[in-house]
């Protein structure tokens, strides 16, 4: 029997699906099992009876199978309208009188959109980029076009190798050395680091050729601190600390001094999100947590961590565990071991200032051997491709100016999975769009919209840089200039309700309570199976035992 609340649910995700074709920009969380294709195929087609050509529309997914099915998705809808073949299910019915309306006003402008379908402009993110800079070569600095590689890491390598190799320059040497004696002069481990930043200079290049204010950057540090330790004092409430300290203090005291979690010996006092207490609660997640950022289980507690097998050990072991069932959410408490040190901040901010130096060095050496190669990563695709879109001066490019006047309505798909890069690159694409100000025909200002799809539960591209905070950003504060209003599904057409709702209990719990911004976090979003429930629908879980742990097991039962 459906509650209330998914008939209210149910409700919402209809408005917004008819809500998702009206002229304005929209970003829209589509859960998995959504339709979310199908959203996107009636968008497209919805924007085709709206523009001079098809070329106005550009629509940007990010792997090559996602654009062939949104391609093939669009035409097929098409062909059905041109060959009269109405479909029986509801949703599809909107599909094929959008798809009439859409040959009506091809027809009406000589298309022919069937016979070329290579006028609908559904790109990849890398496909797109590597587009435009092949319109604006001298723009791009490419000159010609060099080949895009997936594991650039070789390349990395002999960037960072390079770099090193300045150590005897008059220019850069005393930059090296000091590199140096940050990692003991083990020159593989620098070499190393260096490769790794070189994989992620998207991420912080903006930063590391800015003017450098030590003051200014450990302001905003002790705020992401205080911050993150906030959400963990949230999290473990003063109640459950009380409950907690004589068991801190039990197990500190039967570890040496030095353990992890030797800072609760003497703990008799809350704890809160000041800094000085962030050596306690590294210490108390490594009391609640393992490694991994898993909760500790009583079978695991054992006299390594503080708990012998006598009876106030026992009892203490039951305690904790109560707390940790108690608290449910620790992701926050996990996070709390990221954190840095805020101690010796002078000498720290030196070593941050001529490691920024040699970061932008190693980028000037991996420039130089993607000319050698003829090859480059995704990141300096994208790179390039905004650049060929601005000058040096931050004005739009005569390609800018183009691709202003032509394109009128942009369509993101797994925007989950854009990157900071590829952000930049549709801010600039998007520049000079007029948002609405109420005096315009026009619900979005000028009649040009931006779309994006995407389940952020779903961001699965952190190799590329993705994350998923500039989701939760662009829902609350736009794209530049370009506001969205934000549109949730909540419908799982693909699963039956035994499968969606053991899904729903079960990630409930993993995912962080709360939406957060600065730590890239994201609450789970409950959906509702729209399938008639069956019998024998449900979960089942299949443990597979491997040869190794199989006779591990028997070594133990032979023991015993």
């Amino acid at each position: 029997m459906t509650n209330p609340l998914e008939i209210d649910h149910l409700t919402i995700d209809e408005q917004n699906r008819t809500r998702a074709l009206n002229l304005t920009s929209f970003i829209v969380e589509a859960p998995a099992g959504a339709g979310k294709t199908e959203l996107l195929t009636q968008r497209f087609l919805r924007l085709l009876t709206t523009v001079n050509s098809p070329e106005e529309i550009i629509a940007i997914t990010f792997t090559n199978k996602a654009a062939a099915e949104m391609r093939l998705r669009i035409m097929d809808s098409l062909m059905m309208a041109a060959n009269n073949h109405p479909p029986t299910a509801a949703h599809k019915q909107i599909t094929y009188d959008l798809s009439l309306k859409a040959l009506g006003h091809a027809e009406m402008h000589d298309w022919q959109l069937i016979e070329n379908p290579a006028r609908l402009r559904i790109f990849t993110i890398d496909s797109l980029c590597a587009h435009l800079t092949r319109q604006m070569p001298l723009m791009s600095r490419f000159g010609t076009q060099p080949s895009v590689t997936e594991d650039a890491s070789v390349l990395y390598q002999q960037a960072a190798q390079q770099t090193l190799a300045e150590l005897e320059s008059t220019q850069h040497g005393e930059l090296v050395k000091t590199a140096l004696h940050y990692v003991d002069n083990n020159a593989e481990q620098l070499i190393g680091l260096l490769a790794s930043m070189l994989a992620k200079r998207d991420q912080w290049l903006h930063h590391a050729q800015e003017t450098f204010d030590a003051e200014h950057t450990q302001t905003i540090i002790n705020h992401l601190v205080n911050q993150t330790l906030k959400l963990a004092a949230d999290s473990v409430q003063p109640a459950l600390q009380q409950l907690l300290m004589p068991v801190a203090r039990f197990a500190a005291a039967n570890l040496p001094v030095e353990s992890n979690i030797g800072a609760l010996i003497d703990w008799d006092t809350s704890l809160n999100h000041a800094p000085v207490h962030l050596s306690q609660w590294r210490a108390l997640a490594s009391l609640m947590l393992t490694d991994q950022g898993e909760p500790r289980k009583e079978k695991g507690l054992n006299v390594k961590f503080g708990f012998p097998p006598t009876d106030e050990g026992k009892a203490h072991k039951q305690t904790l565990c109560e707390v940790i069932e108690a608290v449910g959410d620790l992701s926050a408490l996990h996070r709390v071991r990221q954190l840095p040190d805020l101690g010796n901040t002078h000498e720290n901010w030196l070593m941050v200032g001529a490691l920024s130096k040699l970061l932008n060095l190693a980028v000037a050496k991996l420039w130089l051997v993607f000319q050698r190669n003829n090859k480059v990563d995704f990141v300096e695709i994208a790179s390039r491709a905004t650049l060929a879109l601005t000058d040096h001066f931050g004005e739009p490019t005569d390609l800018a100016l183009k691709l202003d006047y032509q394109i009128q309505h942009l369509l993101v798909d797994e925007f989950q999975d854009t990157s900071p890069s590829q952000i930049a690159l549709i801010e600039q694409l998007t520049q000079g769009w007029q948002a609405d100000d109420g005096r315009t025909k026009y619900p979005s200002g000028d009649g040009r919209t931006l779309f994006c799809v995407g389940d952020p539960m779903q961001s699965i591209y952190r190799f590329r840089k993705a994350n998923v905070s500039l989701f939760l950003q662009a829902a609350e504060r736009g794209i530049g200039d370009i506001h969205l209003t934000r549109l949730p599904l909540y419908r799982n057409n693909r699963s039956h309700p035994a499968v969606v709702n053991w899904i729903n209990d079960t990630f409930k719990g993993i995912f962080p309570s709360t939406d957060s911004m600065a730590q890239g976090a994201i609450s789970y979003r409950e959906f509702i199976a729209t399938k008639t429930d069956i019998s024998d629908a449900g979960i089942h879980i299949h443990p597979i035992v491997s040869p190794a742990e199989e006779s591990s097991e028997l070594a133990k039962q032979r023991e015993a």
